[in-house]
């Protein structure tokens, strides 16, 4: 039985070059300079780059230590503003667009509008004025109609709609 088994050696690989090197070189060898000190060259400290500001836009038209805009803006014609992000039971926003403006509360009721096109508007809360110019005013439901320009008062009947008192010219 000793000699139908066999016994493998290793068989020794000789080491090849790159094909850009001319020779391996092991840990042991140091290279061969003229009594030069060779050392890692050193990067120059570099600081971070400062930030830009547009000088000229903060300090002619906005005050950033008061917070207060100095001069008027001019929009694009689709350009709009919007103050605050709604979010419910939170916080409120005011848009304001070639088209209007809107505002709205935390619980997402429209406070007040202004139609840009018709002029309409609208006001949850009260409306307070030293004086109030205009053609006629209803009030509540419209039951009462006041009349500037036919100078009367009218109240209206709630079930049948019609007039039932009239103050001033008929």
């Amino acid at each position: 039985m000793a000699d139908s088994e066999k016994v493998y050696t290793p068989e020794e690989i000789d080491d090849n070059p790159f094909p850009t090197e001319d020779s391996i070189e092991g840990f042991d060898v140091t290279q061969n300079t003229s009594n030069d000190i060779i050392n890692a060259q050193k990067i120059a400290d570099q600081s971070f780059p400062s930030k830009r500001v547009a000088v000229e836009l903060l300090s002619t038209a906005l005050n950033t230590k008061s917070k207060k805009i100095l001069q008027e803006f001019e929009f694009t014609s689709s350009g709009a503003i919007k103050v605050g992000e709604y979010q419910n039971g939170v916080s409120g926003e005011l848009k304001i667009s070639p088209n209007g403006l809107v505002a709205r509360n935390n619980a997402g009721s429209t406070t007040f509008a202004i139609d840009g096109d018709t002029g309409d508007a609208v006001f949850t809360g009260t409306i307070q004025a030293g004086t109030l110019i205009g053609g006629q005013v209803a009030v509540g439901d419209g039951d009462i109609l006041i009349d500037g320009e036919q100078k009367r008062m009218i109240f209206y009947d709630p079930d049948t709609g019609l007039p039932s008192i009239i103050i001033g010219n008929a």
